[in-house]
């Protein structure tokens, strides 16, 4: 072969960072990553942990062994049952039935929600695992979703993956003959028991005379999803009240859950006046704050409302501390507001909600003024944006909440970091969390990661809650949104989407596909090139993961996909960005010589350099230069210079190289 000079130029300045040198992190870094950190812990943070969480806690239902032998023959169950009934998780659970902890397991919540994206576009891995809960799908979505699911039953079948639809028995009526045929039909478990594993896992163990009394009863007949958050209040009177009992706790969140909304509606039928139901509506929403915050919040909803004509001069009405007396609030010893009958501030607030829907927009605007009040404390805020967004999302009104995030996230004007950024970012991780509406907010997450002009600290945040909230749950999701926005990011040296980007795919072989499968796609095209995306490549292309086998049964670097993938971005990095690839391709010659054969990697070097003469030149050239290094090594660049004569069509020379050449050893 003809030598060459080496057209690879090692450049300083790169953004790969892949030693463990100091970067400059900007100090408002930590007060961003803290924040979104802090607020996004939980038990159940990764679906992993969620779906451990819920086995400890899984009540089998009635036939869910049938339902487990159509899933098991079919690779297909749908699940139907009475409302309440837990079908959601049985699907879960049935599907974990086949998991192991490198299994990729999805929940299909954005496709049961709207049309787009359609089931075409989910990207099927070996194993696959998917659950599409159709219960709150509109008509239209519930259809196409049925249209959908023909062909990617096939894609299941040819991948060896497994899904579980769960249907309202609403909607059996409308299943297709196709789907239908996979219909399993689930019972309610019994409630007693459900209750039970809940608490027991939470070290509370509770006697079946108390499971069994009449003031439980009730409770035991709600749906499944009522049953874990009575669970979950047990354990909240028993945190609050260690030396009470079993009993004591069980009967405290009973009344905690007692629906009061007769009451609310026979107290303000005798409550005619508009600014006394400001008062009652700004106790409910501001609880546990002190009696003067609450009066200006009182105020400055009268001044929303536009009630101030209506009303007598102030000196005229009666004193603050008379209203709150007549309206049956309390004032504790430390001035603080409170309600002395449990959830009834929540009851006076779903009161507000259901029946003046008109006012929704005007109570967002309220709590965007009010949360500026100063006799507020750090914890009055939480609890008003919590009480807030609960009621918006409770009626379907995220708009109002995403409203809110804009306005609480985004710098001023003048480009000062908004004080109320923390708040914001409770709002947004609370709607992403919500099962109904977490769809919403996982798309406004998207939308941002595809401005060109998003702030740096909005951008930070988004990569905090992609990497924090959305990847444990939903990693695909994740990773599109963090690859938008290291294509948009400015360089300032703080952690970024592109290191999230690099730390993801490092712990997880499914998105390291995923994200070569966008990388090998966008760098081919010529319409539109994003600088990152070579470093990108550069960046998690590491050989030694690549040929690991400590993992699986064979090497990443072996799967036909993945060889072609990672030779269609060397190719295309190589040409475009030949400066950037000396220290990459020498990692690559070092990892060939500890891999037998050293074919499983400089196979795909050269295979990405063999459709242009000048780049096999040059990887003979680095190959030679580098093998006379202290680290370099004879045999590789030998075992290299047959490929590429063998590309070239110069020896006919078997592939396969399994002795040391003498040449290597002279």
């Amino acid at each position: 072969m003809t030598e060459t000079n080496n057209e690879f130029h090692d450049t300083q300045g790169s953004p790969i960072h892949a030693g463990s040198g100091d970067q400059n992190i900007n100090p408002i870094y930590f007060t961003i990553h803290e924040s979104v950190q802090e607020q996004a812990r939980g038990p159940r943070l990764t679906l992993k942990g969620d779906l451990s969480w819920l086995k400890r806690r899984f009540e089998p239902p009635q036939n869910f062994g049938a339902a487990r032998d159509m899933l098991r023959q079919s690779r297909t169950v749908v699940l139907t049952g009475p409302p309440g009934s837990g079908r959601r998780t049985a699907a879960k659970m049935l599907l974990n039935e086949l998991a192991d902890d490198r299994t990729p397991f999805t929940v299909l919540d954005d496709e049961a929600r709207t049309q787009n994206p359609g089931l075409d576009e989910v990207k099927v891995q070996p194993g696959h695992l998917f659950v599409l809960d159709l219960s709150d799908s509109g008509e239209d979505v519930f259809h196409a979703r049925q249209r959908d699911l023909l062909s990617f039953r096939t894609i299941l079948q040819q991948r060896n993956g497994y899904l579980a639809v769960v249907v309202p028995d609403s909607r059996k009526h409308q299943l297709d003959s196709d789907l239908a045929q996979f219909e399993a039909r689930i019972g309610r478990p019994r409630g007693a028991s459900v209750l039970r594993w809940h608490l027991e896992q939470e070290s509370i163990f509770p006697s079946v005379q108390q499971l069994a009394s009449e003031e439980l009863a009730r409770s035991l007949s709600a749906p499944m999803s009522e049953i874990a958050n009575l669970a979950q209040m047990v354990v909240q009177a028993r945190d609050t009240n260690r030396s009470g009992d079993v009993s004591t706790w069980l009967s405290e969140a009973v009344s905690a859950r007692i629906d009061r909304s007769n009451e609310v509606a026979e107290q303000l039928s005798k409550v005619p006046g508009g600014r006394r139901r400001t008062v009652l509506l700004a106790a409910a929403m501001c609880r546990g704050a002190s009696s003067d915050a609450v009066f200006f919040a009182s105020h400055r909803l009268v001044s929303a409302l536009s009630l101030d004509g209506r009303e007598e001069p102030r000196m005229e009405q009666e004193g603050y501390r008379i209203q709150l007396i007549d309206l049956s609030i309390d004032v504790a010893r430390n001035n603080r507001i409170e309600f002395s009958r449990l959830s009834y501030d929540r009851a006076l607030r779903e009161h507000f909600w259901d029946n003046y829907p008109d006012l929704r927009e005007p109570f967002c605007r309220w709590v965007d003024d009010i949360i500026r009040i100063e006799q507020f404390t750090r914890r009055d805020r939480e609890s008003l944006v919590d009480r807030f967004v609960e009621q918006a999302l409770r009626t379907n009104s995220p708009g109002h909440v995403k409203w809110l995030i804009d306005r609480w996230v985004f710098p001023r004007q003048n480009g000062a970091s908004n004080p109320l950024r923390d708040y914001g970012v409770l709002a947004l991780l609370t709607g992403l969390r919500n099962e109904r509406h977490g769809y919403f907010f996982r798309r406004l997450v998207y939308e941002w990661s595809r401005r060109n002009d998003l702030p740096h600290d909005v951008g930070q945040i988004l990569v905090d809650v992609c990497t924090e909230v959305i990847a444990p749950t939903y990693p695909e999701q994740a990773l599109v949104r963090l690859h938008h926005r290291a294509r948009r990011e400015n360089g300032t040296g703080n952690p970024t989407a592109y290191q999230a980007l690099v730390e993801l795919t490092s712990r997880d072989p499914i998105l390291l596909r995923l994200l070569l499968e966008r990388l090998t796609t966008d760098l081919a095209n010529q319409q539109q090139h994003w600088p990152v995306d070579h470093f990108l490549f550069l960046a998690i292309a590491d050989p030694l993961r690549l040929a690991d086998t400590s993992m699986r049964s064979q090497p990443l670097a072996a799967d036909h996909t993945v060889r072609s993938q990672l030779g269609s971005c060397w190719r295309e990095t190589m040409l475009a960005r030949p400066d950037l690839v000396v220290q990459r391709v020498c990692h690559w010659f070092d990892a060939a010589g500890r891999t037998a054969p050293h074919d499983l990697l400089l196979g795909i070097l050269v295979d990405a350099a063999s459709q242009h003469l000048h780049l096999l030149g040059s990887l003979h050239v680095l190959a030679r230069d580098w093998s006379r290094t202290a680290s370099g090594r004879a045999d590789v660049f030998v075992r290299l210079s047959q490929l590429i004569d063998m590309a070239q069509g110069l020896h006919s020379t078997d592939y396969t190289f399994d002795h040391v050449p003498e040449e290597a050893v002279r």
